[in-house]
């Protein structure tokens, strides 16, 4: 029976706003969050072969759709295909991916599966220093997946879908 957690953070550590998965990542592993956590630098088959086995997934990643910069998107697996936005950015890879994993492996895929969406502002530099606009977008996303994770305890996961967008 499927009973773990995992989050997985996607990006370029050494790419300024790309590094926003991996930054929180490392936070929620610096507070000690009670589930796996994972890095991957690409949207690949990677990702699959992280959540196979897990109820619930929380994958973070950077993206640019036109927001402002900063802008935080929760979708579902089912908005990457169905929403205009998401077809047109690198998340498409993302979706093919996981539902790659769905058509493969039903049985080990999660029930739960959210992705969190970081606006960038600037990925061109190859620096460690993100612009505060992300660094402010990533400390919310760590306390929203803290929030998650606190959820998971008191109820059964269920797959969800519609985006949301949050205000900081």
């Amino acid at each position: 029976m499927q009973t773990q957690c995992v989050v997985i953070g996607i990006g370029n550590p050494y790419l300024q706003d790309d590094r926003a998965g991996v930054v929180v990542v490392e936070r929620l592993e610096q507070e000690g969050i009670p589930c796996r956590t994972e890095v991957v630098f690409t949207v690949g088959f990677e990702v699959m072969d992280k959540i196979r086995g897990c109820d619930q997934a929380i994958i973070v990643d950077a993206c640019m759709l036109g927001n402002e910069p900063g802008s935080i998107l929760e979708v579902g697996v089912d908005d990457i295909f169905t929403t205009h936005a998401l077809v047109n950015s690198h998340a498409v890879t993302l979706g093919t991916t996981l539902k790659t994993g769905y058509v493969c492996f039903p049985e080990e895929m999660p029930a739960d599966i959210r992705i969190l969406l970081i606006e960038v502002k600037e990925i061109k530099e190859f620096t460690q220093q993100m612009s505060s606009e992300v660094e402010a977008a990533v400390d919310v996303v760590v306390e929203r997946i803290k929030g998650m994770v606190a959820a998971r305890e008191a109820g059964p996961p269920s797959r969800t879908s519609g985006a949301t967008a949050w205000e900081q």
